[in-house]
């Protein structure tokens, strides 16, 4: 199912370089939606309404990351079709959950409240970045009227740390690997709990700001991730995202087992990197077989529709849409003109 190679244009844009939407798009809340009570969500949508705005499309962030990972992406979209982002609880301007976990489960219900506001009009085209991957599925089993297609990019799946780590011992790895991976990971959560303790200014160990912003920019983030509800929710989010030992399941795992996933005869478009991370200590088989474990868990999401692919998309990282926009812009534009169609 894997293609190698680059998205070819839809002819729905041009091939000039992706520009960025303005720094203050995300210095300020767009429009706060409430999905919970009082409890908003933050949502910017830009682009033509009605007809000619259909589908929309809605972008959903990686592990604890704001709309802005969309600046390269949404202005293009927009040209053609309404295209909207939106923060999750605690991150952003969105205000954070109350109670409870930021598990697949809380976060999907909030997406099905933020689409059944009457502020997008349904079924969207969902376009989901890594661990968003996750919520895209659960909200194809879970309310499948809401969505009319996806488009995931370099997604994560439900049990990708067992089989990932059992590929890399299968190639030669101690079987010890596992276990200190997660134990690495489980401390960088243990270390988002103690910072959302700490008196401000935060330290820089404790913020996650991209170097290359402007210094509007770069303050208005520090300010978010230096919130404790900011804080507590990137360690929720991951703490529901990684099984407490290499025996036990995930919730969010748990969670995605439960229902029957499937997208049907929806077009469903998978997007993988193309250039593999290099994980310290292993050799380039293991490192290897890392990978392939990867693509292969694509290729398994893509069979999830009867319209489903998978395409590696050369000189990516992880974060495809900041390595190669345009790839992602034209992968959601030929799903729109197939939808229209």
């Amino acid at each position: 199912m894997r293609a190698l190679l680059l998205l070819a244009t839809t002819g729905l844009v041009s091939l000039a370089q992706a520009q960025p939407l303005p720094d203050e798009t995300y210095m300020h809340p767009a429009k706060l939606v409430a999905v919970d009570g009082a409890r908003r969500l933050n949502l910017f949508c830009m682009g033509p309404k009605r007809v000619k705005g259909s589908p929309t499309v809605l972008f959903d962030s990686g592990l604890s990351t704001s709309m802005r990972s969309w600046r390269l992406v949404q202005g293009e979209i927009a040209k053609v079709t309404r295209a909207c982002a939106y923060d999750r609880a605690g991150i952003g301007f969105s205000d954070p959950r109350g109670t409870g976990e930021s598990d697949a489960r809380a976060i999907v219900a909030d997406l099905h409240a933020l689409l059944a506001s009457g502020e997008i009009k349904t079924p969207i085209l969902y376009v989901g970045h890594s661990i968003a991957g996750l919520y895209g599925v659960l909200l194809a089993a879970t309310h499948p009227g809401d969505l009319a297609g996806a488009v995931l990019v370099d997604p994560s799946f439900a049990d990708q740390l067992f089989v990932m780590t059992a590929a890399a011992v299968a190639a030669g790895a101690p079987p010890q690997v596992g276990d200190a991976l997660l134990a690495s990971l489980h401390a960088q959560v243990r270390h988002s709990r103690a910072c959302a303790a700490l008196p401000m200014p935060l330290p820089d160990d404790c913020l996650d700001v991209p170097k290359d912003l402007s210094p509007a920019l770069t303050a208005a983030l520090k300010a978010q991730q230096s919130r404790p509800s900011y804080l507590l929710t990137d360690a929720s989010e991951n703490e529901s995202f990684l099984p407490p030992g290499m025996s036990d399941k995930s919730p969010d795992q748990k969670e995605l087992e439960a229902v029957a996933a499937s997208f049907g005869d929806k077009p469903l478009v998978v997007l993988s990197h193309g250039k593999a991370p290099v994980y310290p200590g292993l050799t380039p088989a293991q490192n290897a077989a890392i990978e392939k474990a990867w693509q292969d868990g694509h290729d398994r999401l893509a069979t999830l529709s009867r319209r489903g692919s998978n395409t590696v998309v050369p000189d990516s990282a992880h974060n495809i849409q900041h390595d190669q926009p345009q790839a992602v812009i034209d992968a959601v534009l030929k799903t729109v003109a197939a939808l229209r169609r």
